[in-house]
């Protein structure tokens, strides 16, 4: 890199969404968004307008999807479909195989690093890159600090931020403690948590280990509900999450514990669910935005 390129311009409408969703009596807004992998089988044309018509503010992204739209022959610029459908991007998904790396497999990442930035901004998307944890390589979290704060500092060139991601099968990084090291440890302003609810549930954390983060460092919340199923965690993960109020997880005290600590940001609601995938997307859109508002409404009745 020569100079830093020059930031994604803004096409979300964020900072007008962010204030048209109300609930609960805690006096915040609540702004809602969804990932399109909940309702996976529909065309992303579809999935756009269906989960702006079923009442979203936001939505999370997958760069392979929308480098397929992109290849039909009627496809349009990704940030004017976001701009009439008013939805801010809310995450872009994502790195995998970051972490621990020697110094050739480095090089190379950082080079793929930097295009997928790129492609970022010639697309027009201002949104959060998710950077999952690792989930069979090990080492010193001073060496995960490292890395991460190299990530960053590549992110930091095309201004985009980072989201480092635990996942409950990745060998070190399961749960949010460890996660968390890492990102106060790098303490870059662009590098942050992606907080999932359900990783954070089926892996045994505690609203303590939540109570220690400083919110401003939550870039993003995944919200979705579990069940204790007799599978093993990850294909729980990829098959069995469910709308919030329809598993067991304590979702109202880990809303309250967020926004009491000042969270302010998105609740994107992500599901993998075959069920759902087979089921009408305005039907699971709709039933996400109903489970929504009565978890949220109930914030006012501790």
């Amino acid at each position: 890199m020569t100079g830093k390129q020059s930031r994604a311009p803004d096409v979300s409408g964020q900072s007008e969404r962010t204030s048209l969703l109300r609930h609960g009596a805690l006096g915040a807004d609540i702004p809602i968004a969804m990932n399109t992998v909940t309702i996976r089988p529909a065309s992303f044309l579809k999935k756009l307008r269906t989960i702006s018509e079923g009442g979203f503010a936001g939505v999370g992204l997958w760069m392979n999807e929308i480098d397929n739209y992109l290849k039909e022959p009627n496809a349009r610029p990704v940030n004017e479909l976001l701009q009439e459908f008013r939805l801010a991007p809310v995450e872009m998904h994502s790195f995998h195989d970051w972490q621990y790396l020697s110094s050739v497999e480095r090089k190379q990442f950082n080079r793929e690093a930097k295009d997928f930035f790129l492609k970022l901004n010639k697309l027009g998307i201002d949104c959060p890159v998710a950077a999952i944890a690792t989930y069979d390589r090990t080492g010193k979290i001073s060496e995960a600090v490292r890395d991460f704060k190299e990530l960053c500092a590549i992110a930091e060139d095309f201004g985009i931020r980072v989201m480092f991601e635990s996942v409950g099968w990745s060998e070190q990084f399961h749960d949010l403690n460890p996660s968390w090291e890492v990102v106060a440890g790098a303490d870059c302003a662009n590098g942050g948590l992606l907080f999932d609810t359900f990783h954070f549930v089926k892996t045994g954390s505690k609203l303590e280990d939540l109570e220690k983060i400083s919110m401003e460092k939550v870039f993003l919340v995944h919200i979705s509900d579990a069940k204790p199923l007799a599978l093993d965690f990850k294909e729980q993960s990829r098959k069995f999450r469910f709308h919030p109020g329809e598993g067991e997880a304590p979702l109202k005290d880990i809303v309250n514990c967020l926004n009491t600590g000042g969270y302010q940001g998105f609740y994107c609601v992500e599901l993998f669910n075959e069920q759902y995938w087979a089921d009408d997307p305005v039907t699971v859109v709709s039933d996400s935005k109903a489970s929504l508002d009565k978890l949220f409404g109930s914030l006012s009745h501790p």
